[in-house]
């Protein structure tokens, strides 16, 4: 009787332990009395006649998949659990504290008929140290710390035999000690005792190095972890349980899949160009690094990742009318006047559950819910990992490969000999991948040479903006070493005579090209041309040979010029600058 009774007061518990109310029962084990038997068993025993309360199950879940944006991450927990005919109550302490609220969505199939009648999330006080994450935190640092407990017992044993073999090595030269070590061993012995000496001490110092960084390193990790169990506790006055309610029609196993959003979460694009003069290709690699730092490890998760931005909002900004009044003088309030309160229980948040259509297989049957379905069209990609991603939260991000494809453009060569002695290659590619290309760092290579013989030649970095899909941009890859280019001042000329009205000065340029290549390909050179803004000064008797294909107002000047194989080409070119007499050539910003 007494079994039965203390039962029933750890039944009540129980009940007040689901619904959140922290001070429901404050009565202890070891006190019992007939009046408090009485009435336990008057207020449980109607209830569950009446069929009002509704047994409770814990779900326990694992990350399942994450569909990571470049703000958040929307992640997918799933668990399974046997359910009998009734009215259940079924409870998951799983999710992280940070997780939006408003963003949970709760799906269920199974061999089970069920309904999801509701979802709250209840708010616990004081529960961080039996939260799943706690305990896992817990256990790894108790795991880091004998690791490293037990290197450090190893790295004694490894400086004690160093100082043995030092000391050992020390011995046939201390003083008093030569006679000794020769009644030990031959002198002629000697020399392979301390080559022996010598490689042991190696290997121990090797031995004790290695130790010194493994040490180093978990002790890194216990740090971070000992960091993170830090930042629970001081949140451990609130953690976030989500309760679902559930009516079973018949027996069966239900899966229960919780989606929700968390902040901590983002990727970003890192980009590879090779150009591959062998085939005349440009190839586009698209890589991800991914981080996450959500309080939740990611273990064997299936990841997706989105080009979408929710931070941007769903709906487009609208336009509003501009009416132009007279400004009115502030009238500063109170802070209590200012402040507003918003009313409302913090203690749980229901909330409306809706979910896709899905297949029925033979004898499975999804979880109904009562209400509207909205199904969303998507302007963006997403990218699904082909592996599953092993990520824990705060960890160093991880690389993945998005994928690699060829591009289609068309190659040009440019020089600005007055700039760079340089001819640069450029490219005009297409995204034909059909999906967008995020703003993002890429590496840029030139690979030459096929087989074996490949060579890969690292050219720099570059600044890619985004790039929608079909749209055309530049890549540039560097400079061709097959090309030689030079500009050099001939000659300036003082035309005007001492005194004169006006004071004339002529240049003239000389740009070489050289060319050693093997075939003749087309170069876009590119000079300038003086252009005044005063009407003081002009700019006359411009004389450029050959004559170039284009001459822009502001002076700018460009040619496409094809030097044959190993072959020169010049380009001249002469301009006049005049003046006042009485300006000094210093007052103009001329060469």
């Amino acid at each position: 009787m007494v079994h039965r009774k203390r039962s029933l007061v750890k039944r009540a518990r129980r009940v007040k332990y689901y619904f959140g109310r922290k001070e429901a029962f404050t009565m202890k084990t070891n006190v019992w009395t007939p009046a408090i038997a009485g009435m336990l068993i008057l207020f449980l025993v109607p209830a569950r006649a009446a069929g009002s309360d509704e047994a409770a199950l814990t779900l326990e879940t694992t990350v399942v998949s994450a569909t990571v944006y470049t703000d958040r991450a929307q992640v997918t927990r799933s668990g399974r659990i046997d359910l009998r005919p009734g009215a259940w109550r079924i409870v998951c302490d799983d999710l992280p504290q940070g997780f939006d609220d408003a963003s949970l969505r709760v799906e269920g199939a199974g061999t089970a008929e069920t309904r999801i009648m509701g979802v709250d999330i209840v708010i616990l006080r004081g529960r961080i140290a039996e939260s799943p994450r706690y305990k896992e935190l817990k256990e790894k640092l108790e795991r880091l710390a004998g690791r490293r407990d037990t290197l450090r017992i190893e790295l004694e044993s490894f400086q004690s035999s160093l100082a043995y073999l030092e000391n050992l090595a020390r011995f046939p030269f201390e003083k008093g000690s030569s006679k000794l070590a020769t009644e030990i061993f031959r002198v002629q012995d000697w020399k392979s005792v301390l080559e022996f000496l010598g490689g042991e001490r190696v290997k121990t110092n090797e031995r004790i190095d290695g130790h010194n960084k493994k040490i180093a390193k978990l002790s890194e990790e216990i740090s971070w972890v000992e960091g993170e169990l830090r930042k629970m506790q001081m949140h451990d006055d609130w953690s976030k349980r989500v309760v679902v309610d559930i009516e079973a029609k018949t027996a069966g196993s239900l899966d229960l899949d919780l989606a929700y959003n968390v902040g901590g979460a983002t990727w970003a694009p890192e980009y590879t160009i090779r150009y591959r003069t062998a085939e005349d290709a440009i190839v586009l690699g698209y890589n991800a690094r991914v981080r996450q730092s959500t309080g939740e490890d990611w273990n064997g998760v299936a990841v997706s990742l989105s080009t979408a931005r929710p931070q941007i909002g769903a709906a487009s900004p609208e336009v509003q009318p501009y009416y132009i009044t007279r400004r009115m003088p502030r009238i500063m309030k109170s802070a209590a006047e200012e402040m507003k309160v918003r009313g409302g229980r913090d203690q749980e948040v229901a909330f409306d559950v809706t979910a896709a259509d899905v297949a029925r297989a033979p004898g499975v049957f999804e979880a109904e819910r009562p209400g509207a379905e909205l199904e969303a069209a998507s302007f963006a990609a997403t990218f699904a990992i082909p592996k599953r991603v092993d990520l824990p939260s705060g960890a160093d991000p991880r690389r993945a490969l998005i994928l690699e494809e060829r591009l289609t453009g068309t190659l040009a060569r440019y020089t600005a000999p007055r700039l760079s002695q340089n001819v640069f290659v450029r490219a005009a590619a297409s995204n034909t991948l059909a999906v967008p290309l995020l703003a993002g760092m890429a590496d840029v290579y030139v690979e030459t040479g096929t087989g074996r013989a490949a060579q890969s030649i690292f050219v720099g970095k570059e600044m890619l903006p985004q790039i929608a899909p079909g749209q055309e941009f530049p890549v540039p890859l560097g400079a061709d070493q097959d090309y030689k280019v030079t500009q050099k001042l001939e000659k300036k000329e003082y035309l005007a005579k001492e005194g004169a009205a006006t004071k004339k000065i002529r240049y003239h340029f000389l740009v070489t090209l050289e060319s050693f290549k093997k075939e003749a390909l087309a170069v876009k050179i590119q000079d300038r041309v003086p252009v005044s803004t005063l009407k003081e000064v002009r700019v006359t008797n411009v004389d450029l040979e050959p004559k170039p294909a284009e001459q822009l107002e502001n002076g700018i000047v460009t040619w496409n010029l094809s030097p044959a194989p190993k072959a020169k080409v010049e380009i001249r070119v002469a301009y006049t600058i005049e003046f006042p007499g009485d300006w000094d050539e210093s007052m103009l910003n001329i060469e």
